[in-house]
């Protein structure tokens, strides 16, 4: 059974070309697109992605692909690197968590520089990007938690992405998959560290180094049922369910969008607060005092006094006071850890508590999110969610795609550049490739 697994998996990449994809998932992956090149930019600026950049560009290799934001190019391989880091470094990574955990950071960033690389149309772009997510939410179904590890086995969309884009056969793009399955795990405990966008890039760059060597020839075992399930445990594992209804249900448009750039952990109570302020007229002078009730997998939020960028990211105290003092949390709040020493940011930070309740689940989203935000006058408002305006339950209408390009690529693009590429990104299957569009990016300027 396994084995039929990853054939229908390589088939189902092989076969499916732009005209057998819905419209409404042509749409999404779009703005998904949208999305991630915003996080590319964004993360290019950010202090960990400068060093490794440095580290790249002193090595002055060849120029094939385009490095977003940094204004030269590199070899395809660490071009793919950087960009995938970037784009998880700036935190705006579009998360599903069902089961288990999967995302598009790892097969968007993928796939512009290879594009670039082989001069596809946008159209081949965005056929890529639509099978390589479908693949890679498809096989990081099952739960991780209890092994320490997530987003399993991450190369493997990035794998069928690569081979999309490179046209292999059925039985090259299963020995793509075998090649891509053993490689860097996400571990849990290097949450809002480097290593947390090391790793993810890693699987990136495993992905299409994985359709490379396939293309030419390279074997592997693909029974991606039986890796999976040796690793995770068969009473974890229903391999039947990587295949099923496949091409029917596009299980990408599960993917929870992000409209901050922070943890996504946070996303729920950053909506909660900004709602009950905004139904109840509250400024944040108003405000004595926010409570944010956690279970013990929301633990990793819990961060005080945040001493690193990573800290800023995933802080709830940190986010919470941001939120309540500009009512909204953007690069100017997760891009300098100098904002908290700030006396304003110190001062709302301290607004914040935190109460953790261990007899609640350790499972990551499982319990929903309680926040109660009391008054200096003894007024008390308090408000829950099982799930975050973006997710499947409440999910963003397409025409919001643009305004958050237009909000994480602002004072890093020109406002002619963001309109031109948003207009680009929105209209790829019109591109006859992607050269101009990867020139701005890449370059900040417009030829």
């Amino acid at each position: 059974m396994g084995m039929e697994i990853t054939k229908r998996l390589a088939d189902f990449s092989s076969e499916t070309m732009y005209e057998k994809i819905p419209e409404e998932v042509l749409q999404f992956t779009k703005g998904l697109i949208l999305k991630t090149v915003a996080g590319m930019l964004a993360g290019s600026t950010m202090p960990s992605a400068k060093k490794v950049t440095k580290v790249i560009k002193d090595r002055k290799l060849a120029g094939e692909a385009g490095v977003i934001g940094c204004g030269f190019k590199t070899s395809i391989w660490e071009a793919i690197f950087l960009n995938a880091f970037f784009a998880h470094n700036s935190e705006l990574e579009d998360d599903r968590i069902n089961g288990g955990a999967s995302w598009d950071i790892t097969v968007i960033p993928l796939l512009f520089p290879l594009a670039e690389n082989l001069k596809l149309s946008g159209r081949s772009l965005l056929e890529a990007t639509a099978v390589g997510l479908e693949v890679h939410v498809r096989t990081c179904l099952f739960p991780t938690a209890h092994v320490g590890i997530a987003v399993f086995p991450g190369a493997v969309g990035p794998a069928v992405a690569a081979a999309k884009a490179f046209g292999l056969s059925t039985e090259q793009t299963s020995a793509a998959i075998g090649l891509a399955l053993q490689g860097a795990s996400v571990v849990q405990q290097n949450l809002g560290t480097d290593s947390h966008y090391f790793e993810s890039a890693l699987q990136s760059l495993q992905g299409h180094m994985a359709a490379e060597l396939a293309g030419i020839g390279m074997t592997s075992n693909p029974d991606i049922a039986k890796y999976i399930s040796g690793v995770l445990g068969e009473d974890k594992v229903v391999p039947e369910k990587m295949i099923q209804n496949l091409g029917g249900k596009w299980m990408l448009q599960d993917i929870s969008v992000k409209r901050y750039p922070c943890c996504l952990f946070n996303h729920r109570q950053l909506n909660i607060l900004l709602e009950l302020m905004k139904q109840n007229n509250l400024s944040y002078e108003d405000i004595e005092m926010i409570e944010v009730h956690i279970s013990p997998a929301d633990e990793l939020c819990n961060r005080p006094e945040p001493k690193t960028m990573a800290d800023l990211q995933f802080s709830f105290q940190h986010v919470l006071g941001a939120a309540m003092l500009d009512g909204d949390v953007d690069f100017r709040h997760t891009n300098d850890i100098g904002i908290v020493r700030k006396p304003r940011y110190r001062e709302a930070r301290s607004k914040v508590k935190v109460i953790g309740h261990p007899d609640r689940s350790t499972s990551f989203m499982e319990e929903p999110a309680h926040v109660v935000v009391r008054t200096k006058d003894g007024r008390e408002y308090s408000g829950t969610r099982k799930y975050a305006i973006g997710s499947p339950a409440e999910p963003m209408a397409i025409e919001e795609f643009p305004q958050l390009y237009r909000k994480f690529t602002k004072g890093i693009l020109t406002s002619k550049q963001i309109e031109r590429t948003s207009a680009a990104i929105q209209n790829l299957e019109g591109l006859n490739d992607i050269e101009e569009l990867m020139h701005i990016l890449t370059f900040r300027k417009i030829s």
